[in-house]
């Protein structure tokens, strides 16, 4: 039996409900904290300092400004002529019920030309992994397996390298010119991680990033609907009566002095509340507000001169978190030229930048691929007598599926 929708449809208008509900109170609170914000404008050396101290006691992600809060800078000229590259990437994960250990990772590839001779290649780069040191990263003494959190970091490594080719390919110096990803150049997924499986992906991602800087292509990733916080938890700290920078104090969540009757702290009107939902009033189409740094561990410990600086762009009714490394961050011009450029891919996509649509496409495995390849590797291993085999719980879910 599949889903039981007559049970559903009650829960269903009874989500509806709440959601409705909840609306209405966020947008009181929402007020609250734009104007606590709005009144802090001007401040943003003080709000930087107040971070700094924060940020190792402080319970929640925190971003550093750069630039006025109030930003709000409007879209510069598009290039007539300009060019970019363009990744995404899908995979094929580890299977340990299956008929072998593998994984297999699908890069879409993407080059656009735009202007008096445009141009457009599009490819996708397939890498099947399955050797011992595939699987496994090792430091002599630990041991741990390539899958979840760390096959995605093998991915987002793939992702860079290949546009370092793409670039290496097509790209020239007399256009301008942009390296875009989907999603955070911020590794999340190793923030955890044992240093030596940290070192073994980030070194090779930072030295990507690194080519990119030599070549001056600037680099960007484009996050659609950003739940980041980071912005919202400075705002927690213009609320926080523990701050004060004279006195070299910064916040400290475990040890809040001002929790009112109610077991309530001063920061609890930002309670679920994101960046976007504290900018929105304050972008128009096309405009992009203030550069800040994001004071995660991973980045501010681990990126040096690559650390991660973002900042918000509106368009039509989303705000997009674009992602750029310091060094693109410190060239007005470069800062500039992504903005105008990452602003023109997305109105070509409608909303979504083209590039990352397109390489999403060339990237993403579909079902019947996906059966074909099983086809193909099954009926390989089988010709080669490689001893291998499903599961029995496998089997079970393939004779059922018969």
């Amino acid at each position: 039996m599949g889903l039981d929708l007559t049970t559903l449809s009650q829960q269903v208008r009874q989500m509806s409900s709440t959601t409705a509900q909840g609306a209405a109170a966020n947008t009181a609170r929402i007020s609250r904290v734009v104007a606590r914000y709005s009144e802090e404008a001007g401040k943003e050396q003080h709000w930087a300092a107040a971070v700094n101290l924060s940020r190792e006691a402080f319970s929640w992600l925190l971003a550093r400004p750069v630039e006025p809060l109030d930003t709000a800078r409007d879209l510069s000229e598009v290039p007539s002529n300009y060019a970019l590259v363009a990744s995404d990437g899908s995979q094929i994960d580890l299977d340990r019920h299956g008929s072998a250990a593998y994984y297999l990772i699908n890069i879409g590839r993407v080059f656009l030309r735009y202007g008096e001779q445009p141009l457009a290649r599009l490819s996708s780069a397939p890498m099947l992994y399955y050797r011992d040191e595939d699987l496994y990263l090792g430091d002599g003494i630990n041991r741990v397996a390539i899958e979840g959190n760390y096959l995605s970091a093998r991915r987002d490594v793939d992702e860079g390298v290949a546009l370092v080719a793409l670039a290496d390919e097509f790209l020239t110096d007399d256009l301008p010119a942009l390296a875009l990803q989907d999603g955070t150049l911020i590794r999340w997924t190793l923030a955890g991680a044992e240093r030596f499986v940290q070192t073994h992906f980030l070194q090779r991602y930072l030295d990507y990033l690194n080519t990119m800087r030599q070549r001056n292509i600037p680099v960007a990733s484009y996050i659609s609907r950003p739940r980041s916080p980071e912005l919202v938890g400075v705002i927690r700290l213009m609320f926080c009566p523990d701050v004060d920078v004279a006195a070299g104090r910064g916040a400290v969540c475990a040890k809040c002095s001002a929790i009112d009757a109610t077991g309530m702290p001063p920061c609890a009107p930002c309670e679920r509340l994101v960046d976007a939902d504290v900018l929105a009033a304050q972008l128009r189409e096309g405009q992009r507000g203030p550069l800040c740094i994001s004071m995660s561990r991973i980045n501010i410990e681990s990126y040096g001169e690559h650390l991660i600086h973002f900042f918000y762009m509106r368009i039509g009714r989303e705000l997009a978190r674009i992602e750029i490394p310091r060094w693109v961050a410190q060239d007005p011009d470069q800062v500039d030229l992504v903005h105008a450029l990452v602003y023109d891919q997305a109105a070509r996509g409608q909303g979504y930048p083209v590039a990352l649509e397109r390489a999403h496409e060339q990237a993403v495995v579909r079902s019947a691929d996906r059966r074909t390849f099983q086809r193909m590797l099954e009926s390989s291993l089988y010709r080669a007598e490689a001893a291998v085999g499903m599961s029995a719980k496998q089997e079970s879910k393939s004779f059922v599926k018969g």
